[in-house]
């Protein structure tokens, strides 16, 4: 998942912990409103004025799809200071207290400080196809539009947001009826456990669209993750109408893994090729990645949650502002999310890494018994830098660092090493 949309989501729940403001909620809504018509102004603008360029001839089309996409990029980033500026300049996250029902439901709060990124996020999917119709690579129709939308909604920021809002509607449940009285809390934690590791895996079936795979390539992908040591993994193909080169794996045990495999994926990577990505998918899983990306965050929570106490703290009352103590919970959560950011780059690249030397390590032992995969390390690893390359051809970008993913050319450097 990209940064940025980890960093909208994150960043909106924790403006919930602002202090009140003395705005009303129609009036920050309004102004919220005002605001979100006219980013959506603004994204239909850019669109408008590099077709224009375009259609002019003052750049060809490949040129012209890399300024939208490096504008649309800027966007990205400009639109979470606008989150900011509407949950916390205008105070829609600041004034739950005058919402009879919103205040009494973590759900409803978590809809209301997700509603202006969500909307922005919205105008930028918009734009986007927007682009393609006027380059006449997708029929412009306003029903298609608006399927496009809700499509990468699914495939990009609404599996992170269904779990947040359905975990939060379940604890609205339980403390407005008499179970919460009856259930230990222990058992209440074990339940939210279970629910995280079984849940996710079939969310992630439900949100993503998908296609069957032909028995033929369906059985060989089942045999190298057997082969490489998670056999009850369930294989899904993606379908995002050949636009995409991407897999992934979710879940942290047995049949409650899912590996997702995208149909451009599939369709134009060799065997050879397909087999390291999915090497590189089951090296996440066997070396615990993702559980050791949240143990990570761990130590970053931890400190925002002791800034926020430290500040509230009786004992310290009289060496602290009184603004510091109204804004307790702002500055832990400032503090939270820095070094969740910090900490993710460092894990992330480490991770990143490591997948791909055993990817390497392991396809020797899988060819032993599976076809169509490279019998020694050398050749792995040439295989894994062949399907680098293939599925970021198209965009430059793609190879470039991120702050989650190291560059293209570094990762083949280190296991080519």
């Amino acid at each position: 998942m990209q940064l940025y949309y980890f960093l909208a989501v994150i960043l909106s729940l924790s403006l919930g912990s602002l202090p009140a403001s003395s705005q009303s909620f129609a009036r920050a809504a309004g102004f919220t409103a005002l605001v979100i018509v006219a980013w959506w102004v603004l994204c239909y603008l850019a669109v408008r004025l590099v077709v224009r360029l375009i259609d002019q001839g003052e750049v060809d089309a490949r040129v012209g799809y890399d300024w939208f996409d490096r504008q649309t990029e800027c966007f990205r980033w400009f639109s979470l200071g606008l989150v900011l500026l509407c949950l916390g300049g205008f105070g829609l996250g600041r004034n739950f207290d005058q919402l009879p029902v919103v205040q009494d439901s973590l759900a409803l709060q978590a809809t209301v400080l997700l509603f202006p990124a969500m909307a922005m996020m919205s105008g930028l999917w918009a734009g986007e196809y927007l682009f393609a119709a006027r380059l006449g690579l997708v029929r412009p129709n306003v029903w298609a539009g608006l399927k496009s939308i809700v499509a990468t909604l699914r495939c990009s920021v609404g599996w992170l947001i269904a779990p947040i809002v359905g975990i939060l509607a379940l604890i609205d449940f339980v403390s407005l009826t008499s179970i919460g009285d009856q259930v230990p809390p222990w058992v209440a934690w074990g339940a939210l456990g279970l629910v995280l590791v079984a849940g996710i895996p079939v969310l992630v079936r439900r949100i993503f669209p998908t296609t069957p795979l032909d028995d033929a390539t369906l059985h060989w992908i089942r045999s190298v993750v057997a082969a490489a040591g998670i056999p009850r993994c369930k294989i899904v193909q993606w379908d995002t109408g050949l636009r995409t080169h991407n897999a992934m794996i979710a879940g942290l045990l047995g049949r409650f893994r899912v590996l997702m495999l995208s149909d451009r994926l599939v369709r134009e990577l060799s065997r050879e090729e397909l087999a390291m990505v999915i090497l590189h998918e089951v090296a996440h899983a066997r070396r615990h990645h993702v559980p050791l990306r949240i143990a990570a965050l761990v130590p970053a929570w931890l400190a925002g949650a002791a800034l926020e106490r430290g500040l509230m703290h009786d004992s310290l009352s009289a060496w602290v502002a009184d603004w510091a103590t109204d804004w307790a919970g702002t500055l832990g959560s400032a503090l939270s999310l820095l070094a969740t950011v910090l900490i993710l780059r460092i894990v992330s690249y480490r991770s990143e890494y490591d997948a791909d030397a055993v990817a390497c390590r392991l396809a020797p032992t899988v060819s032993q018994v599976c076809a169509d995969v490279p019998p020694t390390e050398s050749e792995a690893g040439h295989q894994l830098a062949a399907a680098l390359l293939r599925v970021t051809e198209d965009s430059d970008a793609a190879r470039k660092p991120t702050w989650l993913h190291p560059g293209i050319g570094d990762r083949i450097d280190a296991f080519a090493g």
